[in-house]
């Protein structure tokens, strides 16, 4: 869409979301004040995929500047010698599959979030934190409408939900049933965190009344977190990966993470077979990806519950950041509306086996946020999905470079390859593929379009100014002139 003025762009996984950005944005904030805002939201409108008790990862691309990565994601326990550990087995129903988490007090890592928006805050932001949260707070006091996704993901999820008292008194509605379609849902506990939390400094959670009461709980319950393991988390700022390909820049999440790298492989080996059909390279590229994965021992650790948002300001700052709280441990911290992570729980993130990580190290990630640059526009991009993540932005940004436009990148139909299994998406053209079915260990032949293929954010700067929130996952992109 061409726009003249100063513009900006938002896209995120929820209405809510891409709202708290944009009545920033219009307020003068710049695209960090945004992201801040937009996370604080997350909290309140996609509560099972971003919390305070998370982590996550922001790519930072300033005007003018060099990019840099704000690495917050959970930091493992210093000590996990203890027996009888608080952790065990539920298991999400997705209709056709069954799927085990494992939950409990054991099961949270060293949450990285609140430190993450203090530092970030105090690098790049214009505007107290007090009115980056103002939405959100409003919103968990007034509540908002239930919408068909969540409250498909609230079914999903109910052995969670319906773990411990405290978490189902934040999910249940008046009639004591999970929160359905068209409820309004409130949490009056997590405003009054929030509250808390702007108006003081990361110290407050890290070494004041939240973290005393987390330690207090998790070691009367044979959890692991201690308060040594609170106080000395940092955030790590790194340089990203930057590779240049067919006349874009390339910036993404850089080692120890994997993703990033996958993607660019994926890249690098469908450009690198032009005379391919579309659909074949795709496969091939990702057979490529699986490959390094096995022959390096590369862990692709990613969390399932996870959530993207993209923002380009009107000065021309990108920022691109992705968050995660797996699928919440079941263990509300007191008064405060929110359950942990259960990162030491989920089989993805622990390859080698439960409790079998290094201790008092940074948990890796498959998430991915990314920024392209070319000589006339920027594009933030991130996307959900567990190791999905990695096919599904090589795919989107593989249709970007081939000249689709930012919305029929984010909407082609995609495939996932991963472990001898060929999942397909409804709308792939099969003839294109159909040589290369009988190579596989097993083919999923989706009926529908899924949030198991991700949930891809994006928005692009430039004369053609466009923000693309993902159909699967509902997501939201606003465009605006200031």
């Amino acid at each position: 869409m061409n726009v003249k003025g100063k513009t900006y762009a938002v896209a995120t996984g929820n209405y809510y979301t891409s709202k708290a950005a944009v009545r920033i944005l219009e307020k003068g904030g710049n695209a960090y004040d945004a992201i801040l805002a937009s996370l604080f939201m997350s909290f309140v409108s996609e509560p099972l995929l971003s919390s305070p008790g998370g982590g996550g990862y922001l790519l930072a691309h300033p005007s003018g500047k060099d990019a840099q990565i704000f690495d917050f994601f959970a930091q493992t326990p210093k000590d996990i010698s203890l027996q009888n550990k608080d952790f065990f087995p539920i298991h999400g129903d997705f209709g056709d599959v069954q799927q085990e988490f494992h939950i409990g007090k054991a099961s949270a890592a060293v949450p990285g979030i609140p430190a993450g928006i203090f530092v970030i805050h105090k690098k790049y932001g214009t505007l107290p934190l007090q009115e980056l949260a103002e939405f959100a707070i409003s919103t968990a006091y007034s509540g908002y409408k239930i919408e068909p996704l969540y409250a498909e993901i609230l079914r999903i999820l109910r052995p969670i939900l319906e773990s411990t008292p405290e978490v189902t008194a934040i999910f249940e509605n008046r009639d004591k049933q999970l929160y359905k379609t068209g409820d309004n849902f409130t949490n009056p506990d997590l405003a009054r965190f929030l509250e808390n939390l702007v108006t003081h400094s990361d110290d407050w959670f890290y070494q004041g009344s939240p973290m005393k009461s987390i330690i207090k709980d998790i070691q009367q319950s044979n959890g692991l977190l201690t308060q040594r393991d609170f106080h000395d988390y940092q955030v790590l700022v790194r340089e990203p990966l930057v590779d240049n390909i067919q006349g874009w820049t390339i910036m993404t999440n850089s080692a120890p993470t994997t993703g990033g790298m996958l993607i660019i492989e994926q890249l690098k080996h469908i450009l690198n077979n032009p005379n391919k059909p579309d659909g074949v390279g795709i496969i091939e590229a990702m057979m490529h990806a699986d490959g390094i994965k096995n022959s390096e021992s590369i862990h692709l650790q990613s969390s399932k519950g996870t959530t993207h948002m993209s923002v380009i300001d009107q000065q021309g700052n990108v920022a691109s950041l992705t968050v995660s709280n797996g699928e919440g441990c079941g263990y509300v911290v007191p008064d405060s509306g929110f359950m942990l992570n259960n990162f030491l729980g989920e089989e993805d993130i622990n390859i080698g086996g439960f409790f079998n990580f290094q201790p008092d190290s940074r948990m890796i990630s498959m998430m991915s946020p990314t920024i392209l640059e070319n000589h006339d526009c920027k594009i933030a991009l991130g996307t959900g999905g567990s190791n999905r993540i990695k096919t599904a932005l090589f795919q989107v940004i593989y249709h970007i470079i081939c000249g689709k436009t930012l919305s029929q990148a984010v909407n082609a139909a995609r495939m996932h390859y991963e472990n001898d299994t060929l999942d397909i998406e409804k709308g792939v053209n099969l003839q294109k593929i159909e040589s290369l079915l009988g190579s596989f260990g097993k083919v999923n032949q989706w009926k529908t379009r899924s949030l198991f293929f991700g949930g891809v954010n994006a928005v692009r700067s430039g004369d053609c100014i466009s923000a693309t929130g993902d159909s699967r996952r509902k997501g939201v992109g606003i465009i605006g002139v200031i």
